[in-house]
């Protein structure tokens, strides 16, 4: 399944390569990008079921109550998922609304409840690091997170400091091997990733 995926993530442009500026502003030789998922649906559903599975073989269905995520990315898969394993969701803004009730954390969460934080992809962790700090602050306990890629940039190590396992479906170094075993990327291209993989470590 996840040689599927990856194969069709290149394909669809989901993962491209070159020199791209993340949004933390550092140059990236390459460039992440799961919104487009969702509009293949035989697709997405993989990439759901990939996480399920995941979640249940390496944390435990009945080791969490919540999904938690950040949008905008991550949440169509936390609602997804929250769907499919039937838990709890809930989500944190990056920003308090300056009308309504002025909440970082949209949804109700039950006081002592455990939650899972979900992402698409990670970095160096410091949005899932932020959310756990609002989960927490509203009651959550927060031991495990999940994405579909690791880009293996710090995030599993931030995290790791905040009492936060980080699991992932794959990590970039899975994803290019994969497509390095397919044909679909050149022997320049993987070296040059994993100079930057790395310079990340």
């Amino acid at each position: 399944m996840k040689g599927e995926l990856a194969e069709f993530l290149l394909k669809s442009n989901a993962i491209r390569f070159g020199i791209f500026r993340l949004a933390s502003g550092k140059e990236s030789t390459y460039y992440i990008d799961l919104r487009v998922l969702p509009s293949f649906p035989a697709y997405f559903r993989m990439a759901v079921e990939a996480l399920r599975e995941k979640v249940e073989e390496e944390i435990g269905k009945d080791a969490i109550d919540y999904i938690c995520t950040i949008p905008s990315a991550g949440l169509v898969y936390a609602s997804a998922l929250a769907y499919t394993m039937e838990k709890s969701l809930v989500y944190v803004r990056k920003d308090v609304k300056d009308h309504g009730t002025s909440r970082l954390l949209e949804g109700y969460l039950r006081h002592g409840s455990r939650v899972l934080l979900l992402d698409d992809v990670a970095t160096t962790g410091t949005s899932l690091a932020y959310a756990a700090d609002v989960v927490r602050s509203n009651g959550g306990i927060v031991e495990h997170a999940i994405v579909l890629i690791d880009r293996l940039e710090g995030a599993g190590e931030h995290l790791a400091g905040k009492g936060i396992r980080l699991t992932s479906v794959a990590d970039i170094e899975e994803v290019v091997e994969m497509l390095y075993r397919a044909d679909l990327l050149d022997e320049d291209t993987v070296r040059i990733i994993k100079a930057q993989m790395g310079g990340n470590r």
